[in-house]
């Protein structure tokens, strides 16, 4: 009776390594690398389509300091994409994907493509390693890098879109000319981009803020400060009648309410008040600078500032429109 015990033990246990050999050899790993400078709609294809065929993805997002600053410099962006914003754009996009994963490749000191291929393998291959990570194919959308991953990672390369027949677009075309190409920017990484406006005004310009987020069809941020007047001082407009903290509520609401029209913005997002305004306004009723003023107008940056002081008093309203139009159209180009 044990010994027929042990032999059904016996058969169970071949069995069911048998059964977990097949089981692993059918788990496929799937491999991405790319820099996503910016993460764009022919990435999220490419990630897309790999992440249906495999168990699990795993994406490897390259920098390098150097080259990084100079792809910069060589393009159109109005400012640069950091680490941390592309590793940020990703996990956003994927983020209820369980089974994608996204790692840093720092390829710092690796002769740059279409070289170093051997020290760029070694280090993937030590995240792989350190991981756990059993690569059994490789996705790319670069025809050129087939044979260099089938020899540095001995597993089947499968490229997707390599004619950019399903998604004509690439991270080139964005860089240099992102505005053109604003519908392929992925909807994570827009708000990065966006440009904002601001239009100071006491009387003949009060109605372009909106005139123009109309005229762009996009997002129009109201003056936090008036509106913060009408609410909490009732019909009385008169500044002097907010105290300090007043002050800081009001631009504490308008970080609020531009980082909300930031996502949903399109290109572009109009407002009529800046936090150089409101420092000033500030210092004009309490003879003193405020740190937290000083550190908003410091640190967050409005592309274009329009003040009704600067244009021409002479000038009509449609010749004030016209003026500010130029300006604008020019922050796309």
């Amino acid at each position: 009776m044990i010994r027929k015990y042990q032999f059904f033990l016996y058969i169970v246990t071949k069995f069911l390594g048998v059964l977990v050999k097949i089981m692993v050899s059918k788990h496929r790993v799937g491999l991405i690398f790319g820099k996503f400078y910016p993460l764009h709609c022919g990435h999220i294809y490419l990630i897309e389509k790999a992440i249906s065929q495999v168990d699990e993805l795993h994406i490897l997002l390259g920098c390098e300091a150097i080259r990084d600053k100079q792809l910069f410099d060589k393009s159109r962006l109005p400012k640069q994409p950091q680490v941390s914003d592309r590793f940020a754009w990703l996990k956003e996009t994927f983020k209820d994907r369980h089974n994608i994963h996204i790692h840093i490749l720092d390829e710092t000191g690796i002769e740059y493509y279409p070289n170093g291929w051997q020290d760029w393998s070694d280090r993937v291959k030590k995240i792989l390693s350190e991981h756990k990570i059993t690569p059994t194919v490789v996705f790319t959308s670069e025809t050129q890098d087939v044979k260099n991953h089938q020899l540095y990672f001995g597993c089947p390369v499968v490229t997707v879109d390599a004619d950019r027949e399903f998604m004509h677009i690439s991270a080139t075309e964005i860089r240099q000319n992102p505005y053109k190409n604003w519908p392929f920017i992925a909807q994570v990484a827009k708000p990065f981009f966006v440009k904002k406006v601001a239009i100071i005004s006491h009387q003949k310009l009060n109605d372009l803020p909106v005139q123009f987020a109309n005229i762009y069809n996009t997002e129009y941020v109201a003056n936090g400060y008036i509106n913060y007047i009408q609410r909490e001082v009732s019909t009385c407009h008169n500044q002097r009648y907010l105290s300090e903290s007043d002050y800081i509520k009001i631009a504490m609401l308008q970080v609020e309410r531009i980082s909300t029209a930031e996502r949903v913005a399109n290109k572009l997002l109009f407002t009529s008040i800046d936090f150089a305004t409101l420092a000033q306004y500030y210092h004009q009723i309490f003879h003193k600078e405020h740190e937290v003023l000083k550190a908003l107008t410091e640190s967050y940056h409005f592309d274009l500032v329009i003040n009704e002081k600067d244009l021409n008093p002479t000038h009509s309203s449609l010749e004030h429109f016209e003026t500010v139009a130029k300006m604008v159209d020019a922050l796309l180009i």
